[in-house]
């Protein structure tokens, strides 16, 4: 089997990803004053990178960029430019505010609860 049909189309979580607004997540990463600090790590890289953690079970951070390094070639069709580090993934979760991402949820939640 040609190993380049194997793979066809989108993965599942990218396609999940599609049903989050990035010009959403934009807003409310500017009400909140979200990437006041934040040079590469985006609030948008965060929390891609909190879902992947969450879909994936992980329970660690090393579990999470081992995972995130070992499909670095896919996090592109994630929106995520590089695979982020430990120490980066855990001085967002102290610096960043857990209400930026309570407002993504709620307006999630406004739109598609219908």
């Amino acid at each position: 089997m040609n190993k380049s049909t194997f793979f066809t189309g989108q993965p599942i979580f990218a396609q999940l990803l599609q049903f989050i607004p990035r010009d959403m997540i934009r807003r409310m990463t500017a009400e909140h004053n979200a990437d006041r600090y934040c040079k590469r790590f985006t609030t948008y890289e965060h929390l891609v990178t909190m879902l992947y953690a969450t879909f994936n079970h992980c329970n660690s951070l090393r579990e999470v960029t081992t995972g995130m390094l070992a499909a670095e070639q896919r996090l592109n069709h994630l929106g995520v430019r590089y695979h982020p580090r430990r120490s980066t993934i855990s001085d967002a979760n102290n610096r960043r505010q857990a209400d930026v991402f309570g407002a993504i949820y709620y307006k999630l939640y406004q739109k598609y609860a219908g």
